[in-house]
């Protein structure tokens, strides 16, 4: 079975991704932007899923909480200037490894996703994630339909574990 992996822990473990841009406007009325860490809990929320905000240990930049289709998950903010005017967000899951986890594995996953990607980190865990920019804002509408398609992908990592268990030992 696998086990999630807290998303601090792959953090702290280097899954980052380094600061390009910054979002230093205002975010629009009605409009989800990183820049504004809880309009991204009110787009969550409004999708019709729980959110929790807080702030990364590792980074100090704003990360909340949520859960789906039977996974808890993680949002992280990225490109934030000391943890604000945060230019994109990403949704992320981590698994420990229970000996099935491998590059072959994330490979067949990823040939056949497209709005979601799987890796392998060092420790053998899988980190399936959800990359999102939302300098400028993004609507009420296309913030909702982000957030169903991490749910769907969610639902089609169990149906991926199942037909690809871990092996016996």
């Amino acid at each position: 079975m696998r086990h999630i992996l807290t998303s601090l822990a792959l953090a702290a473990a280097g899954f980052s991704v380094p600061a390009f841009a910054l979002d230093g406007e205002p975010c629009g009325k009605n409009m989800v932007c990183a820049s504004n860490p809880q309009s991204v809990v009110d787009g969550v929320q409004a999708a019709g899923y729980k959110a929790v905000l807080s702030k990364s240990s590792t980074t100090g930049n704003p990360m909340i909480e949520s859960a789906a289709n039977g996974y808890n998950y993680s949002i992280f903010f990225y490109e934030c200037e000391e943890g604000k005017k945060c230019g994109s967000v990403q949704f992320q899951i981590s698994f420990e490894d229970d000996g099935a986890n491998s590059f072959e594995l994330a490979n067949k996953w990823n040939s056949a996703k497209r709005f979601s990607q799987m890796a392998v980190s060092d420790d053998k865990s899988l980190v399936v994630s959800y990359d999102v920019a939302t300098i400028g804002g993004l609507n009420r509408k296309n913030f909702a339909d982000v957030v169903d398609w991490w749910a769907l992908m969610l639902s089609e990592l169990g149906k991926f574990f199942k037909e690809n268990p871990a092996p016996k030992a």
